[in-house]
């Protein structure tokens, strides 16, 4: 088989196979056509073992035996549908940065994997609920998969390696107030009133006490996600509703963070005409992965060998699956993927086609690195 032949068909499987992707819309919690179309293109392309799982986490394996490498990615996206186009290099569509083209170059790495003399085997994981609240994460590792190593298909542009992500902190908090005639207005205390009052200063905190100054990652950073009230008598507003996602910097752990928003609390009752409480939602602690971990010099060198330049090392102010499994199962670990983060969860998302063809072959040579670093 010519070599130029067999790179058109890889160029043109890829690419219809990301836009088949994108042209499947999954947002987190309606992911099983997409995990079903998966699982059907792994078995037409002769992956080794298939399988989903009760959550609808879709798997593949090529190669047997150990060294055993993880390719995750996840298959759900945020809300919000993007008509799927291509206008020159670019494939616009809802998952084309956060992270679909990451885990479609993974699937395409694999097969290529395959058709060489594997040392080891690969499991590409395509998971759910990445954007909510880890579902599929937290199943895959209840299934006690063995691996040695993983790379985490996100988006850190093609000569870019994430090593490092903060944690983040979901609270609700909830403000009370007595009720009355809108009209006694000027007498009550308003409970939204009184909440973006608690937020303003809350946010206050954050900005004058744990502001770094070397930088947002390394900074406490507050974001108010959604802020809703009720009246119990259809009158004065007596019950707000905050969420807050508070980013946590890896100097500062979710049970010191939880004792700021305490203090912050408490200091505010003080203050105001109402009740103030809060409660933790979800937690994922930050976590820094060791920058000369055998993950992190096997992408290091294909990006190198592939594009030419040294890839950079970045730290980024999200939070993804690789903070829980890299806590869990304390094994080398790194997230690369094609794409500009600035694009994710926006109305103008897409991929550059040359960027996402080239990460398949960085991925690809990554993992022929670590099996030949891992059987030395």
């Amino acid at each position: 088989m010519a070599s130029g032949w067999r790179m058109n068909l890889n160029h043109d499987y890829a690419v219809n196979l990301l836009k088949g992707m994108l042209e499947i819309y999954s947002p987190s919690g309606s992911e099983e056509e997409i995990s079903l179309f998966l699982a059907d293109e792994m078995r037409k392309r002769g992956f080794d073992r298939v399988w989903r799982n009760r959550v609808g986490n879709v798997y593949g394996e090529v190669g047997s035996g150990r060294p055993t490498v993880l390719l995750c990615g996840h298959i759900d996206t945020v809300p919000g549908r993007i008509p799927v186009r291509v206008e020159g290099e670019r494939i616009y569509g809802r998952g084309a940065v956060d992270a679909k083209s990451s885990l479609a170059a993974m699937l395409n790495a694999a097969i290529l994997l395959k058709e060489s003399n594997l040392k080891g085997k690969v499991i590409v994981a395509g998971v759910v609920d990445e954007e909510g609240g880890g579902k599929g994460i937290k199943s895959l590792l209840r299934e006690n998969i063995v691996i040695d190593c993983a790379i985490f298909g996100e988006p850190s542009g093609i000569d870019n390696i994430t090593f490092a992500y903060k944690g983040h902190l979901k609270l609700k908090v909830t403000c009370r107030t007595a009720t009355g005639h809108l009209s006694a207005q000027p007498l009550l205390s308003n409970a939204v009133e009184e909440g973006i009052k608690f937020w303003l200063k809350f946010k206050r905190i954050c900005e004058e006490k744990y502001k770094s100054p070397h930088g947002v990652f390394y900074s406490l950073t507050p974001a108010l996600a959604k802020i809703y009230s009720r009246s119990t008598t259809g009158s004065i507003p007596d019950i707000c509703h905050m969420n807050i996602d508070l980013r946590l910097p890896p100097t500062i752990p979710p049970e010191k963070a939880i004792e700021i928003v305490a203090s912050a609390i408490e200091g505010f009752r003080g203050e105001c005409g109402c009740d103030v409480g809060f409660r933790v939602i979800s937690v994922v602690k930050p976590y820094v992965a060791d920058r000369g971990n055998i993950v992190i010099r096997a992408l290091r060198e294909a990006i190198s060998e592939e594009i030419g330049g040294e890839a950079g090392l970045i730290r980024k102010t999200g939070t993804s699956d690789m903070n829980i499994l890299g806590l869990h199962l304390k094994v080398p670990v790194a997230a690369y993927g094609p794409g500009e983060s600035i694009l994710s969860h926006t109305h103008n998302e897409y991929i550059n086609i040359r960027e996402y063809l080239a990460s398949i072959k960085i991925y690809k040579r990554a993992v022929e690195k670590i099996f030949n670093y891992m059987v030395k």
